[in-house]
């Protein structure tokens, strides 16, 4: 389970939007708010971090395990992508509530970035298979990732075959773990846009997603931030969206 925001811009980032979102990492929503069973009581979304985020000239990518909300190296991480990385701009942003504690690490902390054809891409999944824990070096995200890529191919797809090729690879996680998702909620950055998809199958009013636009960005966020221009609306379960700078 995680908070998660995508934006895309045509200034630099403000590093306030990126310190409003660190603090879903204390402050962000969580099953119980939804009347939805949850094992583990903990508040927030404490147990990771990451940005990602690719420029005019330039890429940054910065993870942790660490809670981002008491953790210099976000702050730090914020510094050096205001100031490195030019519009226009595609930004991903990602805080992780863990549900094994053997998974706090560096290493599973989103979005998690792959190579393809020579371009990098970027993937963060809200969600989780049931009882997958970490196979073969991976955890269940990163499974995701892998068949959705499998599915996609190396070339950029027009949106419409973007959504039949992820459809093709949630039937087969479907069919390989049945009954077992929680949600395929999702933002992925490749090329010159993010796609940012809803699909919860449980507790479905936590695993949300809202936009918001401005003459100079376009924003998706888990939860809606506070003090941020534009008017939110929040996706319909199952819809997908393209931002672009």
């Amino acid at each position: 389970m995680c908070r998660m925001l995508g934006l895309v811009s045509r200034k630099p980032v403000s590093a306030d939007v990126l310190l409003a979102f660190r603090a879903l990492a204390e402050t962000g929503k969580s099953f119980k708010d939804f009347g939805c069973a949850q094992l583990n009581p903990k508040p927030g979304h404490p147990d990771g971090w990451g940005l990602a985020a690719v420029g005019m000239d330039s890429e940054f990518y910065a993870r942790s395990g660490a809670n981002a909300a008491k953790d210099p190296k976000y702050d730090d991480a914020v510094r050096r992508l205001v100031r490195d990385v030019s519009p226009p701009l595609l930004l991903l942003a990602h805080v992780r509530r863990s549900s094994t504690r053997d998974s706090i690490t560096d290493a599973y902390a989103h979005p998690y970035r792959r190579e393809i054809d020579g371009r990098a891409a970027f993937f963060a999944h809200n969600g989780e298979i049931e009882g997958y824990g970490i196979r073969n070096g991976r955890i269940d995200s990163q499974e995701i990732l892998d068949r959705f890529l499998d599915a996609l191919g190396p070339d950029l797809k027009p949106l419409p075959e973007f959504k039949q090729a992820i459809a093709r690879a949630k039937e087969s996680l479907d069919h390989d773990f049945p009954r077992k998702s929680e949600s395929y909620t999702f933002l992925m950055l490749d090329g010159d846009r993010i796609v940012a998809h809803r699909d919860a199958r449980q507790c479905v009013p936590y695993y949300t997603l809202h936009e918001t636009r401005t003459e100079d960005f376009a924003l998706v966020c888990s939860e809606v931030l506070p003090n941020l221009p534009g008017r939110w609306r929040m996706l319909r379960n199952g819809e997908y969206i393209e931002l672009r700078p």
